[in-house]
């Protein structure tokens, strides 16, 4: 045991001892296996000929046989896997190697530790090599050195192994809970209803695009969407690309203190207003909120960022605004469809590694104007094609009153029209008239569900959207 062998030279670190009182704990008690499999594979293991005993003993456990020295010999023997074992007096060696089964987790782990501390040393030798030969660029070679880190830790975090029927089982009662909370979400809520209703909320490894021309609020749409996930106890990540975090967060205190944005940024709050928005600041001080307002961020920073919140138990939502302004990561010739392709690719990649769901920003092209229907469609995006495909939700934003002012509607946040605004914590809270313009959300696409419109309220003062208790949902004919 250890990193130096009897010459002194260097040695990668095992421990035969563990090895063979962990096969040894197996067979005098073969329920064991049940506690270590979560803990170590087959590949842990140090010497070649006890990876392969190790492996026949899972086989037999996940096939429900007895994990029995006569039926591993056997079953050795029929994949001509003997001669790499020895012979039948290595496992049966195996047996008397400890008297008891009770320390047979602590084993797996020493087995684990060495196994970390191996692979450790390989990717050492190969940062190494890559740094020395110098063929990639300094921050290609660090996002390859992370993610090699990042995955030796994903392996260390148990993982249950389950029979199909299991699966089954866990299914029909997902399916029996499901009928009967009629319709939960199954994901982070958006804080919108309707939303939630249709798409169960935000879920991990999903990539989700939201789109829409200048001024039709899709920040402060986002930024609504970053406050509600945190309000849940959920640790948020906002890549603000455009504006600065001063900006970002005076929109993030109108909209939830419901007071003016202009007033924040002139001064000019009333005192009822200042009681008001410091309660909303309270508030935001307790929401588990991370931002990064860099105005110039690359895939390969973000990921790193992300990673490591994600490794320290911070991160369960993204937000980044928006993906256009993502830097591409090397100083490549390749054309700027091509990078926006990669960089799409890359942020799905980094959605289903870290099991998060990613709301990201996104522009659409001018040709939106040129329609008499201003509405957007999914070629509306910009460098579309990839966007689209690697996207597991698009959404876009329209705003009517944008282009007719006449369709605003002013309503009084005492006497606001009962059919706009669902819930009372929904009403702004000063006393002056607002005007709350009827906003589209439409799904364009959506993997695993309807598309459609969805109708919200949105009060640009505050920068805050509000549930709309209108028109029903009605999902498109596909």
């Amino acid at each position: 045991m250890g990193l130096y062998d009897e010459d002194g030279k260097n040695s990668e670190p095992y421990s035969i001892e563990a090895e063979e009182a962990l096969l040894g704990s197996v067979f005098i008690n073969p329920n064991v296996i049940g506690d270590v499999v979560d803990i170590i594979t087959a590949e842990d293991f140090y010497k070649n000929n006890y990876k392969l005993i190790f492996s026949e003993m899972i086989n037999a456990y996940n096939s429900g046989k007895i994990i029995d020295v006569l039926l591993i010999i056997e079953s050795l023997k029929k994949k001509e896997l003997m001669d790499e074992v020895g012979d039948e007096e290595v496992i049966y060696d195996l047996t008397e190697v400890v008297p008891t089964a009770a320390n047979a987790v602590n084993y797996a782990q020493i087995i684990k530790d060495k196994s970390v501390q191996r692979q450790l040393i390989a990717i050492g030798e190969k940062i190494v090599r890559m740094a020395t030969r110098g063929y990639e660029e300094t921050d290609a070679m660090l996002d390859k050195s992370e993610s090699m880190i990042f995955k030796i830790a994903e392996s260390k975090q148990k993982k249950e192994i389950v029979k199909l029927s299991e699966l089954v089982q866990s299914k029909v009662k997902r399916l029996d809970d499901g009928s009967e909370a009629k319709g939960k979400i199954t994901g982070i809520s958006s804080g919108f209803s309707r939303y939630d209703s249709i798409t169960s909320g935000f879920h991990g490894s999903d990539l989700i695009i939201l789109a829409a021309r200048p001024a039709m609020g899709k920040t402060a749409f986002a930024l609504n969407l970053a406050i509600n996930v945190a309000k849940q106890g959920k640790g948020v990540l906002i890549y603000s690309l455009e504006m600065g975090n001063e900006q970002l967060f005076d929109r993030l205190v109108a909209s939830e203190s419901r007071v003016r944005l202009k007033g924040i940024k002139d001064g000019t709050l009333t005192s009822e207003e200042l009681v008001t928005l410091g309660d909303g600041l309270g508030r935001l001080s307790e929401m588990p909120i991370y931002i990064s307002d860099s105005a110039s961020v690359t895939m390969l920073e973000i990921k790193a960022n992300a990673r490591r919140l994600k490794a320290e138990g911070k991160l369960d939502f993204m937000l980044i605004d928006y993906l256009q302004l993502i830097s591409p990561s090397t100083n490549s010739r390749k054309s700027r469809e091509q990078e926006i392709s990669e960089i799409s690719r890359s942020l799905k990649i980094l959605a289903k590694e870290l099991n998060i769901p990613i709301v990201t920003l996104s522009q659409l092209s001018r040709g939106v104007e040129q329609r008499v229907d201003k509405r957007p469609i999914l070629s509306d995006l910009r460098e579309s094609g990839a966007i689209e495909q690697d996207a597991d939700m698009v959404m876009f934003l329209y705003r009517e009153s944008y282009y007719n002012k006449d369709t605003a509607t002013e309503v009084n946040n005492v006497n606001i029209p009962e059919k706009y605004v669902k819930k009372p914590q929904d009403l702004p809270k000063t006393g002056e008239k607002q005007e709350m313009e009827k906003v589209e959300l439409i799904i364009g696409k959506h993997r695993s569900g309807p598309t459609g419109t969805i109708e919200l309220g949105f009060f640009p003062n505050y920068q805050q959207f509000v549930n709309v208790v209108d028109d029903e949902f009605a999902p498109s004919a596909e």
